[in-house]
């Protein structure tokens, strides 16, 4: 690897580090709150999983006491030859599944896949997605996790809309391919374990079995440059909204002290990390990580074709269990689509309005 290459994600990754722990890796006031009902309490603090039915292994039944209280630890495994997911020591998995190149060499690489995604402005259901892949090809999902309780912090965990948010997307997974194994990832915040072990048991599996990995760099990306400059300009500028700051620097070229390049940093994230990361062995892959990483990565890879300006509308920023699928053929080359995993009677929650 160039050290120019090195020397560019190290500085992304620091800044990265100090606006996760600023802003807690979501926006404090983006799409509407979900209307209160006496169901949508939060989730009480000693269980991740309060299942959607009565087929859902409840955490406080785990074999392993401390999985029940700990959202981070990892349970054992029976595993077979390919288990549901893997589990990777560290961080920063050091997967076999994408070597990459210099940084222009993959931008060269890349752009025509961006050109060929630059169609895909409109949300597509995560299961019709998945059902369309063919039998050659593989998918990895990089969505944001389900709606969160009221906090930001690394240890907030999802509302109880957001448990049935996941489980319901995991259903709809099942109801199209229930025997493949996936892959599951997601950032060292709790949120985002939690949307993946509810996925997990929505599509079937028992809690106690669910394995994931931990990818650092799914906090942040590394697109904030400068963390004091984002809450300057969106106190400055939109009222303390950060997404609007976001959306100003993606589709209009501002605030360019504030952010990283978009496209450098997006080939960098998928070709140093996220791709990496994604076992060659599985045809299928969940990375759970957070808006206001999910929400640029989308917008490059489509060449913009998403809508997200919330500088227009916030209700245009990317709702939850949304973002991107990467859908790669046999030959290496690569699709990405704008998902949807919000289904049946909480889809209407925390969805935009430009949303299929």
């Amino acid at each position: 690897m160039k050290t120019k290459f090195l020397k560019f994600a190290l500085g992304a990754a620091v800044a990265s580090t100090m606006f996760l722990a600023a802003c807690g890796g979501d926006d404090n006031g983006g799409l509407p709150s979900a209307p209160a009902t006496s169901s949508d309490s939060s989730v009480p603090a000693s269980s991740d999983v309060t299942p959607a039915s009565s087929d859902a292994t409840p955490m406080s039944q785990a074999t392993n006491p401390s999985e029940a209280n700990d959202p981070l630890a990892s349970s054992s495994s029976d595993a077979g030859t390919v288990p549901e997911s893997s589990a990777v020591g560290g961080d920063e998995p050091q997967g076999t599944g994408y070597t990459p190149g210099t940084l222009q060499e993959e931008i060269a690489k890349d752009a025509p896949f961006v050109e060929a995604s630059s169609a895909n402005g409109t949300l597509i259901p995560v299961a019709e997605l998945l059902a369309s892949v063919q039998p050659t090809e593989r998918v990895l999902f990089v969505i944001r996790h389900a709606r969160r309780g009221s906090g930001t912090g690394k240890e907030q965990k999802l509302h109880a809309t957001g448990v049935n948010q996941a489980q319901s997307l995991g259903a709809a997974i099942a109801a199209v391919n229930a025997t493949d194994p996936i892959f599951y990832a997601h950032s060292d915040y709790v949120r985002t374990r939690g949307t993946a072990l509810n996925i997990f048991v929505g599509r079937g599996g028992d809690s106690t079995q669910f394995q994931s990995t931990i990818v650092g760099k799914l906090a942040g990306g590394g697109y904030v440059k400068d963390s004091d400059l984002l809450s300057q300009h969106a106190d400055e500028d939109f009222e303390k909204n950060q997404l609007k700051v976001f959306a100003s620097w993606m589709y209009q070229g501002l605030y360019t002290d504030t952010f990283n390049d978009l496209t450098e940093t997006s080939v960098t994230f998928l070709t140093q990390h996220i791709l990496p990361a994604f076992p060659p062995e599985y045809r299928i892959g969940i990375m759970v990580s957070h808006d206001m990483t999910v929400a640029p990565l989308l917008a490059y890879c489509t060449k913009l074709a998403v809508n997200f300006k919330a500088y227009e509308n916030l209700d245009y920023w990317l709702g939850y269990v949304q973002g991107l699928a990467i859908v790669i053929s046999a030959d290496g080359s690569r699709k990405y689509y704008p998902v949807n995993g919000l289904y049946g009677e909480y889809a209407y929650l925390d969805g935009a309005i430009n949303r299929s």
